[in-house]
Parts: structure tokens; sequence; C-alpha cells
């Protein structure tokens, strides 16, 4: 063992590798307040004849960017993000009735500023294209590629009205809405999502690193053949179960199924 080791820690060349490198990225939490949640026709139906409306569940179901240079400042782009989001309400047409559950979307666009880099070459591959644009400083510019990672947002508050919720202060809003008044028996959903974000600006680029060896797996295959009790003999007892963690107990880490070796 300790030959394949040192074998492994062994340099042999430089080589060359396309990687996908990060030249700036930001991390946001955002609450998204009083977002308008749309349905379908039918489902209007439910909210018009509502109570009152509960939820727990929101998912992010796409996400579209759009990528411009920021004028005269090189290797700066704004990038806007819209999240599109699937809503889960619980209607209900009483106090005591038992909920309907229908299904509404909601969206939001949000606009960050990030650096990432110049790129005045044109790569094409296979299987993708490359976009390019003028930017502020009067050349072609290839764009970086934008991404976001979320976790799963959390419903914060959700909340049924009679009339819209102006989404600005302003007076021209208010002339709007005396000017044209909801459709009588029209209700409407709104609802405030919780959500943690990680924006990245990324390009196509080669750098060279060091290799030692080709990856081969050490851990063979095995196929499992324990019968169901065999299994059930191997998981711990679930302790944590039957005496649960106060806020004192930090190391959650330990996992009270986990299979013993």
């Amino acid at each position: 063992m300790s030959e394949i080791i040192n074998n492994q820690n062994c340099f042999k060349e430089a080589g060359c590798i396309d990687v996908m490198k990060i030249f700036d990225s930001c991390s946001d939490k955002d609450c998204l307040e009083d977002l308008a949640v749309t349905f379908t026709a039918a489902d209007q139906q439910l909210i018009n004849s509502a109570c009152f409306v509960k939820s727990s569940c929101v998912e992010i179901v796409n996400v579209t960017f759009s990528i411009e240079p920021v004028p005269f400042h090189c290797g700066f782009y704004a990038v806007d993000i819209t999240y599109a989001f699937n809503v889960a309400v619980d209607v209900y047409q009483t106090a005591t009735s038992t909920p309907q559950q229908v299904q509404g979307t909601a969206t939001f666009t949000k606009k960050v500023i990030l650096f990432g880099s110049d790129g005045h070459t044109k790569t094409f591959y296979s299987n993708e294209d490359t976009q390019y644009t003028p930017d502020g400083c009067g050349c072609k510019n290839s764009l970086p590629i934008a991404s976001v990672n979320v976790v799963e947002p959390i419903v914060l508050d959700i909340k049924l009205t009679c009339r819209p919720i102006p989404t600005s202060s302003s007076s021209e809003q208010c002339l709007v809405c005396e000017t044209e008044p909801p459709v009588v028996g029209t209700k409407y959903v709104y609802v405030t999502i919780g959500m943690f974000s990680i924006i990245q600006l990324s390009r196509r680029v080669t750098i060279m690193v060091p290799t030692y060896d080709y990856c081969v797996p050490t851990k063979e295959c095995t196929t499992n053949t324990d019968s169901p009790c065999e299994i059930f003999d191997k998981l711990n007892f679930p302790v944590n179960e039957f005496f649960p963690k106060s806020l004192s107990d930090k190391d959650c880490s330990a996992c009270s199924s986990e299979v013993t070796e």
C-alpha cells in the first residue's frame, strides 16, 4: 500500500486543463416582500371565494439571465437575474373547511454588477454557442457565464387582499390605482419569500497544473447480499429520536441512522 501512495505522490508532468474560472461572486440574503402570485383561471375562481389562504412550500422552477457590459467600465457586467417561483397555496373557503391546494407562480428580478474580465476572442464548442457583444470600450467582448446557487426558499408570509398592493409609493402609482379600480369580486394573493443565493461570473480558461497519475479507484465494487434483518442489525440505535437535543448542543454531524462499519 505504501508503494502505491508513493507512486501517486510522484510528480510526473505539467498538464493543461480546460476549466471554468470564477472571476467574481457575491452572496445575498434576500427578503422578497409581497410578490404577486398569479393563478390559472380555474384556480383564480377558488381564490376569489376564499376566506383565507396559507402556504408553507415554495420552489424555484426556473432562472433566466441577462448579461450586459457596464459602459466605460471594462471587465464589469450588469447581470439581471429573474427567478420564477412555484407557490403551493392552501385555500380555505371557510374557517373550518378542509383546504384545497392550488399552484401559483411568482417572479422576481434583481440586478448585480460583477467583474467578469475581458474576453476578446471567439471560442466555439461542439455543444454550445459563444455569445459576444460590443462593450463600453468600443470593442467586441465575449460575455462571461453567469450562474446562481440557491437553497430552497422559505415562505415568510402570505396574504389575501381585496385590492392590489401598490408596487410604488409614487403619486403616479396612486393615480393608476384610482383610475383603474380592481375587478369586483377579484382577490389577490401576495407572498413574502426568504432566499439565500450565491451569484458567480465565470469564463473558460486553460491552466497548467501538476499531474501525478491517473485516478484509479482502489475500492472494490461489492454486492449487498445481506438479509433485511442483517441490514437492520448494522444500524445504530436512534438515541436522538428518543432524547432530542437542546439548543446548547451544536454537534449535529452525527446521524442516528448511520450504518456501522
